[in-house]
């Protein structure tokens, strides 16, 4: 799950609905946003996930398996909005994508309830994760086309100060029952945590009919019928989607499988040409997009900064090193950080955006992030938990970087544009590989500088890459990216 907030109105009209029916749907939309807040210790995939597969003994670069599958299957909502384009579904689609991912957090506590093999329940971590990376941004981007459709713009405002203002407060409250079952210290207080593997069975568990409870609510969504209904778009029409999807896939695979085989060079050589090509298919998907100037360089700078999202995992594995114990002893506490920064960060940042322009949303969030990757190299102890704080500020890029592309996007493109900037994840969930395999390496080589270990300097150097990446589309954006976008503009790169 991500913190995405697309400003678009599906119609500039106001609603046919009443408002007895529109204020239902402002209401059944908060609720289900704030569920998915309060169950975000396992739809947030990456910490929890990560501590998880240690304790099942993956090495790192497996542990960030979940994390990038999760970043890769964020291109499933395009594929699925092509094969279900009708708005009469809309409901019936929110209910399913709320009820399999409740399915598959019960059955993910079950499997780790059950005596079967730790590998069979590492897998089906990493699977789960990559079933809630198809399944909520579905959701979420279903809810949203619902409230444009199913309410007036004027009256959204206070349904989106409880979604996204109340909802990371939530996600706080999520965060503290985490730590008070895998124990570690909160507030002053120490947490011993009820072990292993129980501690993991009700956290995911205590997910599904949080879920659950949100499938039922789209039940009651009111969407006003429409005169003539979407059509599915030709086959033509998405042959790059359909190309890049599964070739960005046996990327994945081919890559994870060179760590188990006796020729990793050539699996890992055959897996990046495959993401080579699934990359070459989304380009040519979206190629309309980004043949305009602004949008091209909005998302080359999106997709650098991104690739600081996939680092939570490491950050979190680090813990053995920087703090001296298991990492899920500090994954609630991580977490709390996170989100209650970004409460703080939240009402900030709009304060920022009402006195500057769109381009510094994404520049301010970048920093943090980039803040965060020097925190996490250089300091270490109880401080070293600062670094989640400051993280979760910056993980407001996925509202700051839509806010942009929609400023410089033409009224009738902003839900293929919108589209579009949902799949940005996409290219940056291969990095999830290379901060794990990073640390692997430096383990397997013994490598070792400024009085650390294989491991530590691993970790820093997995790190210092994320800062690397982050501020190269901060160089970007602060070069090349104009404070105030022109809306619709159409100005192309050349050919």
């Amino acid at each position: 799950m991500t913190d995405r907030t697309p400003r678009e109105s599906i119609s500039a009209e106001e609603c046919s609905l009443s408002w007895p029916d529109q204020r239902r749907n402002l209401i059944l939309f908060a609720c289900c946003t704030g569920l998915q807040y309060l169950a975000a210790p396992v739809l947030y995939v990456g910490i929890t996930q990560a501590s998880l597969c240690d304790r099942l003994g993956s090495d790192v670069t497996t542990a960030n398996l979940p994390g990038t599958l999760y970043f890769a299957m964020t291109a499933m909502p395009a594929l699925i909005a092509w094969l279900s384009p009708g708005i009469s579904v809309l409901k019936r689609n929110v209910v399913l994508c709320f009820g399999s991912s409740a399915m598959t957090l019960g059955v993910t506590a079950l499997v780790l309830a059950s005596p079967g093999s730790d590998s069979i329940k590492l897998w089906t971590v990493i699977l789960q994760a990559g079933f809630l990376g198809a399944a909520m941004p579905t959701a979420m981007a279903l809810l949203w086309e619902i409230i444009g459709r199913g309410s007036s713009e004027s009256r959204r405002g206070l349904a989106l100060s409880l979604a996204f203002g109340v909802g990371p407060m939530l996600a706080v409250l999520g965060s503290c029952l985490q730590t008070s079952l895998l124990g570690g210290k909160l507030f002053g207080f120490d947490f011993d945590g009820i072990g292993y593997p129980n501690s993991f069975i009700i956290l995911y568990g205590v997910g599904a009919p949080i879920l659950a409870l949100s499938t039922v609510l789209s039940f009651f969504f009111v969407v006003p019928p429409v005169v003539h209904e979407a059509k599915r778009e030709p086959l033509s029409g998405v042959v790059g989607l359909l190309v890049g999807l599964p070739l960005m896939f046996a990327a994945i695979a081919l890559l994870q499988f060179a760590n188990l085989t006796n020729h990793p060079l050539l699996f890992r050589v055959c897996g990046c040409l495959t993401a080579s090509g699934a990359t070459a298919g989304f380009i040519y998907h979206f190629r309309s997009i980004l043949l305009q100037r602004i949008l091209l360089l909005a998302s080359l700078v999106t997709i650098l900064v991104y690739l600081g999202n996939m680092i939570p995992s490491n950050m979190n594995l680090y813990s053995h090193e920087a703090l001296g114990s298991s990492p899920e002893k500090f994954a609630g506490l991580q977490n709390t950080m996170r989100f209650g920064v970004k409460v703080i960060a939240g009402f900030f940042l709009g304060w920022w955006l009402s006195r500057t322009n769109p381009r510094a949303g994404i520049l301010m969030t970048s920093f943090f992030l980039l803040a965060s990757q020097l925190w996490a190299m250089f300091v270490t102890g109880p401080w070293y938990l600062v670094a989640f704080g400051i993280f979760g500020a910056g993980e407001l890029i996925g509202v700051y970087s839509p806010n942009y592309i929609v400023s410089a996007s033409k009224p009738n493109e902003l839900r293929r544009n919108l589209a579009f900037v949902a799949m940005l994840m996409v290219p940056a969930a291969p990095a999830g590989y290379l901060y794990g395999a990073i640390v692997d390496l430096s383990k397997s080589q013994g490598w070792s500088a400024f009085g650390l270990s294989s491991e530590a300097l691993g970790f820093r150097l997995s790190f210092l890459f994320c800062a690397m990446f982050i501020a190269s589309g901060i160089t970007v954006g602060w070069i090349w990216l104009p404070k105030q976008p022109r809306r619709g503009d159409v100005s192309t790169v050349p050919q």
